[in-house]
């Protein structure tokens, strides 16, 4: 099977969203609630965690429909990478709304917050416009559905 060639970019975005997302809940937040800070800091710190589950989501579901549009897909029938990234969001949406707004709680103990919502939603519409403008792979002359 033959691998997507992800964009550096994504890769870091990843990355940094991971190691930002790891300070916070272990340091970032805890230093701040221990010194009762209060207003937009406390907002922000708290709404992180939302913001970047939808942009690791979504990357991490764009890399997995992506490389399975690769594989089992006929090129006789491309699908274009817009559809692609739009499942990706779409799919990412419902985890990560549905768990806002209470319907499951697969990532832990949850709490409604609208801050924390429009924080998901930031990073979902963010992540996507973000892979529209910078594309997610680099364009291969074998790969025919790449419209980047």
């Amino acid at each position: 099977m033959k691998e997507i060639q992800i964009k550096k970019y994504v890769q870091y975005l990843f990355g940094v969203s991971i190691l930002i997302f790891i300070l916070n809940k272990l340091y970032i937040r805890p230093w701040i609630l221990e010194n009762e800070w209060s207003g937009f800091v406390l907002i922000l710190t708290n709404s992180i965690p939302n913001l970047l589950e939808a942009i690791i989501g979504t990357l991490l579901l764009t890399g997995i429909l992506l490389q399975l549009h690769q594989s089992f897909i006929k090129e006789t029938r491309p699908i274009k990478d817009i559809y692609i990234h739009i499942c990706a969001v779409v799919i990412a949406a419902i985890y990560v709304l549905s768990q806002e707004l209470r319907f499951h709680n697969v990532g832990g103990n949850n709490v409604y917050d609208t801050y924390d919502l429009i924080a998901s939603v930031i990073g979902l519409i963010g992540t996507f416009t973000v892979i529209q403008i910078f594309g997610f792979v680099y364009i291969n002359k074998t790969r025919t559905s790449a419209v980047i």
